[in-house]
């Protein structure tokens, strides 16, 4: 089913979590500090990590960068209410996704389930390759590029400009990209979308402009625009 690491200081949360995950069928390695994190990150196989902000030693934003520099597996944050400026330095580190503390557990494992099913192999045009201007998006190699220079982009960043790209100067909707990207699940979320949308044109930069947004429709990502 897959590996998933918690890194979570408090034990109850902790156990719960593990409860949960494990009768789902998911093997489940547990952290109470960044340290412990770390160490077991090196010495286990992970394919997702659910990473509390607030942890003895090195905070959750730091544990997300270290993770970030050495793998692409997806980072879902757990986050209180008040950790608003943590949880915006985690996704500005690679986080791919966050909840906030209390959540639903179902909710939690439909995350879960999300990420680990997530493929980008469901192509919807035969092209591998968009090209405008000096922004390429690499569809097979599942990379983009501004003027030759890598553009670091997470998991869910990516899954959003590649379905648009996909759909090149065509309108793709709220819900049919939510539920691209997350999971069928999740349609109706648009706030949700918004956030990471806004994220993902800050790091575009003056191509951000590319992602143009069609009021109380959806998002069309345009090729008209040359630079």
């Amino acid at each position: 089913m897959g590996n998933i690491l918690i890194v979570e200081d408090n034990p109850s949360i902790r156990k719960l979590v593990r409860v949960n995950l494990a009768k789902r069928g998911y093997t489940v390695s547990e952290a109470a500090d960044s340290h412990q994190a770390m160490a077991l990150f090196q010495e286990v196989p992970v394919d997702l990590v659910l990473l509390d902000l607030v942890l003895p030693g090195l905070s959750g934003v730091d544990v997300c960068a270290w993770i970030r520099a050495r793998s692409d597996v997806p980072i879902i944050i757990l986050s209180a209410r008040l950790e608003e400026d943590l949880k915006v330095a985690a996704l500005d580190a690679g986080a791919d996704d966050y909840v906030t503390k209390p959540f639903g557990h179902e909710e939690l494992l439909a995350r879960v389930r999300a990420f680990l099913r997530r493929s980008y192999v469901t192509a919807k045009t035969s092209e591998t390759r968009v090209e405008i201007g000096d922004f390429r998006i690499d569809l097979e190699e599942r990379r983009v590029f501004i003027a030759g220079i890598d553009l670091h982009l997470t998991k869910t960043e990516y899954a959003i400009l590649a379905d648009l790209a996909r759909h090149l100067d065509s309108i793709v909707t709220h819900d049919e990209l939510i539920a691209e990207v997350w999971g069928s699940e999740y349609r109706g979320s648009n706030h949700y979308l918004h956030t990471y949308v806004g994220r993902l044109r800050k790091k575009m930069g003056e191509y951000g402009t590319l992602i143009e947004t069609v009021p109380g429709m959806g998002y069309d990502l345009h090729s008209k625009k040359i630079y």
